[in-house]
């Protein structure tokens, strides 16, 4: 690597800095490395800090992350169904600002990769060996694989040892880094990696982008209409428009972003469709299948049978296009010359948030599935978007389309942070808040207290945002542990609801202005909350604890107890 471009990767972290001036308990450079190596699965920010175990006791990972199916963030609220997750990737991390790549600290993973994957251990069981977030992660791992081993999902680990030096591995880092692989293969089948990383290596991993646009090739020349393109596409030309451009042979999740479907691997649906590709036969896949819904917000033709898309969103056809792919890609001979069969394919060029939601709405609900999968699409998580624009916050309605854009990450609040932060505060179930707030997308009942009710205006959800992150700020300058802090903030911010409203729910309303908020009152918040959590504690899980119906049953006869002496 020449002296410029270290120069250059240098001062690309200094300018891409700024995105995390606000966020607390974090540091920039790890943040900054693990986004290059993350950014292919889309995560968000909240998704991000969530895998950060840096510290004592970190077994050599300063970051840990369990992904299935190359989108979604395994996390102990995660709801996978067994049929649907084909592949599972962990990553461990290791993230230095300078120096060469120590044998010593690579053989940290030995030890750590032993305790991560021995179903036998449990985490509690290693004491002070591991940091309170990494034996989180170990308990989630063990969890989720034992619900989904039955499926048997391929699954692949990777290691990464980055630094910011310009350094290449010697034979003793590529031996310990050895010894870490034949470990691995111990417990896991597949073939673990680990990658070396020095400014080089990073500098090019930072260049590359999620590409914007593809190139879809028509069968023939389609229908054009003021509202779009209609035509055919031959199955291996469609499969080879799926193909994530960044990593060969990989399927482009970021099409599917928008699609509220999941894929439901064992469904009768997609037996179908898999077994109309297997078969040879004289009828056309396209007379066979509904076909495949893009909406972009560009499409133009680029030559002769080319259209040339822009921000691609497959929005409908996600069972019929992941099945493509998948036959495609585990039967390459099928995708020859001869094999003419098309899918058909309608691209919908639209810039129109409204009229996007719209399409996806339609699109989806022809077949039948929950109402809770379009969610996203009501005029409640519009009208927050715009809201929270003006106070200079970003609501992530649309998953990493602020992230795209250079937004802060402190000022990019997502769904799921916005749902605890109001369940929390106004409907009072911290409990809910910390370990079941996708209930509250699921569920009718839920949907409707927390997005559909009119004690509730637009502006409430704000007030509650702002208020939760003050409380964050207040317990990250107690130096509470990280892991402590997500165990009881929901509590904390439901506490001080109550000592600043005087009610048992409190009301919008009632709430003040957050200069109105002490410091003084969060902290004796903080301190009745931590008694509660620590008695219960005792002898307990701390996660088991914050997720069960105990400390919330405490904390409100507390509540009572002293109104009645108040009184």
């Amino acid at each position: 690597m020449s002296k410029n471009d270290v120069v250059v990767l240098k001062s690309n972290f200094e300018n891409w800095k700024q995105r995390t001036e606000e966020l607390t308990g974090v540091d920039p450079w790890l943040y900054y490395c693990l986004e290059q190596f993350l950014k292919v699965f889309s995560l968000d920010d909240e998704e991000m800090q969530f895998g950060l175990t840096e510290g004592g006791n970190d077994g050599g990972a300063d970051g840990i992350y369990i992904i299935a199916n190359q989108r979604q963030l395994v996390t102990e609220d995660a709801e996978l169904d067994a049929g649907s997750v084909s592949k599972i990737r962990i990553l461990f991390f290791q993230v230095k600002t300078s120096g060469g790549f120590k044998p010593t600290e690579i053989e940290k993973w030995i030890q750590l990769t032993d305790d991560f994957f021995d179903l036998t251990k449990k985490p509690e069981s290693f004491g002070l060996r591991y940091n309170s977030k990494v034996k989180a992660l170990m308990q989630i791992w063990r969890e989720q694989y034992l619900r989904l081993s039955s499926s048997f999902p391929e699954l692949k680990v990777d290691y990464y040892y980055i630094t910011g030096a310009d350094a290449q591995p010697d034979d003793y880092a590529k031996d310990s880094g050895e010894r870490v692989k034949a470990k691995a293969t111990q417990h896991v089948k597949g073939n673990p990696e680990v990658h070396f990383v020095g400014a080089q290596e990073l500098w090019e991993q930072v260049q590359k982008r999620p590409p914007k646009s593809k190139t879809l090739i028509w069968a023939e020349a389609p229908m054009s209409t003021q509202e779009g393109f209609v035509g055919l596409v031959r199955l291996g030309d469609f499969r080879d428009f799926l193909e994530d451009d960044s990593e060969p042979g990989m399927l482009a999740e970021r099409i599917f972003e928008s699609n509220v479907r999941g894929f439901q691997q064992e469904s009768s649906v997609n037996e179908e469709i898999a077994k109309s590709l297997e078969q040879a036969e004289q009828i056309n896949f396209w007379l066979l299948n509904n076909g495949v819904t893009i909406i972009a917000s560009k499409a133009q033709q680029a030559s002769h049978l080319h259209l040339s898309i822009e921000d691609p969103q497959i929005v409908n056809g996600l069972q019929t296009s992941r099945s493509i792919f998948k036959h495609f890609s585990l039967s390459p001979l099928h995708n020859v010359p001869e094999d003419r069969r098309a899918v058909l394919v309608r691209v919908i060029p639209t810039s129109d948030q409204a009229i996007q939601d719209r399409i996806i709405r339609a699109t989806n609900s022809q077949n039948k599935m929950l109402p809770a999968s379009l969610r996203m699409t009501d005029q409640i998580h519009r009208d927050i978007e715009e809201l929270f624009k003006r106070a200079d916050l970003f609501y992530d309605r649309r998953k990493g389309f602020y992230r795209d854009q250079g937004k802060p990450a402190k000022k990019i609040i997502s769904v799921n942070a916005v749902a605890q932060a109001v369940i929390s505060i106004l409907l009072q179930r911290p409990d809910d808040a910390r370990a079941r707030p996708g209930n509250y997308f699921k569920d009718d009942t839920k949907y409707a207290s927390a997005f559909d009710n009119p004690r509730i205006p637009p502006p409430a959800y704000l007030i509650c945002v702002q208020l939760l992150q003050k409380v964050e700020r207040s317990l990250h300058g107690l130096n509470v542990d990280r892991a402590d802090q997500k165990n009881i903030k929901f509590y904390v911010a439901a506490l001080l609801a109550r000592e600043l409203t005087g009610l048992d729910k409190p009301v919008y309303s009632k709430l003040p202005s957050l200069s109105g908020v002490s410091e003084a009152t969060i902290g004796e918040c903080y301190r009745q909350v931590d008694k509660i959590y620590r008695s219960l504690s005792q002898g307990h899980e701390k996660d088991a604890v914050a997720r069960g119906p105990l400390m919330l049953e405490k904390i409100d006869k507390m509540w009572k107890r002293r109104q009645v002496r108040d009184r």
